[in-house]
Order: C-alpha cells, then structure tokens, then sequence
C-alpha cells in the first residue's frame, strides 16, 4: 500500500503538466490613469505574451524601449526577469513575488463571459495594500483550462486570468485576450543564455550603484 501510494504522489505533478493547456496567449494592455490630467503611458507594456509549456512559462512584455522576458519555474517557483543592459546579459530572481503588504479578497460570481471561444468565469477582488491604506477593486474573468500555478497576479484566484485589471497606485492597466493558441512550444523559447550573468534584485541593485 505504501508502495502504490509513492507512486501515485509522483505521478500526480507529471498528470497535472500533461493533461494542461499548451500554447501562446497575447494580451492588448491598454492604461488609463485616475488622476485624468495624466496621461504619460510611454514606457508601460502595451502587449503581453505567455507561452506556455508543461511546468514551464515565459512572459514576454512588449513596451516603447523593448521587450521584458521572465521566465517561470512553476515546480521551483522560481522566476528569472532577463534583462540586456551595457552589451550584457542579466538574470534577476524574482523571490517573494506575493506582496506582504497586500491583503487580496475573491469574490467570486455566477457571471460568465466567453472569450476566443474559452468560457470564463467572473471574480471581483478587493485589495488592501496595507503601506499606504489603499483600497482598489479588480474585475476579472478567469478560466480553470490553464493551471493557476501560471498565474502571475493573483495567486488565491481559483484559476487562470484571461481579462483583468491591475491597479499600481494611480494606473490601471486593463489586460484583455486577442489570441488564444494551442501549440507546441519549442523547449529553446525557455532556455536561459549560458552567457547571463545571474544575480538576486539586491544585488544586481548593488551592482548598479557601483
């Protein structure tokens, strides 16, 4: 019995990548501001890609100045920010993604919409960012097709965000599906350079103010 069960607890992770969605989803980002006087969006992402394969993802934000790359560990949980600064190549681990400060209640709804043929569900989530007292509201449409251990910002929500918003202080960014594709994903696109030079945030901001 101890013996079926050990098997069944090491199969279990490897059924829960293999049965899942595999594939590239693009997000528009559109960003407006609450303070309506301010409308300077310039070097805010304007489209996002997630590629998706097995444990593995990659996050790909388009913007005015070029692309920011993170690649997701969702067994290690461990994500990599890349970034080509001075005709090099950095690796920054992104540890503690879930902010302390920030209290996140899911309401979640019988409201459904559909988006690219993918039925999802509604949600609306309070936040409390305990630092400044703020409060902010989120609406969010959420499919439980995809893993939610891909999921990058909310991670109590039962599922993956395919329309949602992100409030950062006075920006809100609105985050809406245009592709939905099922493919294979060349292993290469998750690959790290073996020419990056991999640091932790504090010490690659360290090594910036030398």
């Amino acid at each position: 019995m101890i013996k079926i069960l050990t098997i069944l607890i090491i199969m279990f992770p490897l059924n829960l990548f293999s049965q899942g969605f595999e594939g590239l989803i693009t997000f528009n980002i559109s960003h407006s501001n609450i303070d309506s006087s301010k409308k300077e969006f310039d070097i805010m992402p304007s489209k996002l890609d997630f590629y998706i394969s097995g444990e593995l993802a990659r996050v790909d934000q388009h913007t005015n100045i070029g692309i920011q790359t993170t690649i997701i560990d969702t067994l290690s949980k461990k994500h990599t920010l890349l970034i080509d600064l001075m005709d090099k190549k950095f690796g920054i681990i992104l540890e503690n993604l879930k902010d302390t400060n920030d209290i996140e209640k899911i309401r979640y709804t019988n409201e459904t919409a559909t988006f690219l043929n993918v039925k999802c569900k509604k949600a609306i989530i309070n936040n409390l960012n305990l630092s400044n007292n703020r409060t902010s509201i989120s609406t969010v449409y959420y499919t439980k097709e995809i893993s939610n251990s891909y999921n990058v910002n909310f991670k109590e929500l039962q599922g993956f965000p395919l329309k949602f918003e992100i409030v950062s202080g006075n920006i809100i960014s609105d985050y809406t599906i245009v592709d939905y594709i099922n493919k294979k994903i060349d292993p290469k696109l998750f690959e790290i350079n073996k020419n990056t030079l991999t640091y932790t945030m504090e010490d690659f901001k360290a090594l910036m103010r030398q």
